[in-house]
């Protein structure tokens, strides 16, 4: 009997692990060759599969560019320069990320146990870290998502102004001293 309880719990655990997340606001796509001209493009990769129901509000500044799925990932493509990458969930992270044209970047996001619902870590693919090689081998098994832009502006709409100020009150507190601290940073000599 004990054998056939570890037997089930092994297997709901390796369920759960191996479940990838879908959601009404992204969707299946063909991923990019690369950034066009002048652009640089930021991946944001989820490779886990905990925590499958979970998905993670991801924002560039004001623009909600996607979510974090589990086993799945997506790309922005933006102008080269400063920008800030912002993740919501129980917690809020940040990537500040000082992007050069024509280079690709990639940004892990992972669920970590709160409180009262799912929080998130940032974590920047810089160069020498443990996944510096390991993004090519994500590519190959993640889905690729793209947002419904649709879906995600009726949503971003009812939500504006909430949003709005939050993102003022992440954005004004990471650029003060104490608001670095909680920061992850992601340079030019990171991208591809």
């Amino acid at each position: 009997m004990k054998r056939n309880v570890n037997f089930f719990i092994f297997l709901l655990v390796f369920t759960l692990i191996g479940c990838a997340g879908s959601s009404k606001y992204m969707t299946t796509a063909t991923p990019p060759e690369g950034p066009s001209p002048g652009k640089a493009l930021v991946y944001f990769m989820r490779p886990s599969g905990l925590g499958f129901a979970i998905h993670f509000q991801i924002w560039e500044n004001y623009e909600l560019i996607g979510l974090s799925q589990a086993k799945s990932y997506f790309a922005f493509e933006c102008d080269p320069g400063r920008h800030y990458f912002i993740g919501r969930a129980e917690n809020k992270r940040v990537v500040e990320a000082d992007l050069e044209a024509g280079k690709t970047y990639y940004i892990l996001t992972q669920v970590k146990m709160g409180a009262w619902k799912a929080r998130m870590a940032f974590i920047p693919v810089t160069r020498g870290s443990e996944y510096w090689d390991k993004v090519e081998e994500y590519k190959q098994k993640l889905n690729y998502v793209v947002i419904e832009q649709s879906v995600a502006d009726e949503w971003e709409a009812e939500r504006r102004g909430e949003i709005n100020t939050e993102l003022n009150e992440i954005i004004s507190f990471v650029k003060t001293a104490e608001g670095q601290e909680f920061m992850v940073k992601l340079g030019g000599e990171d991208g591809r």
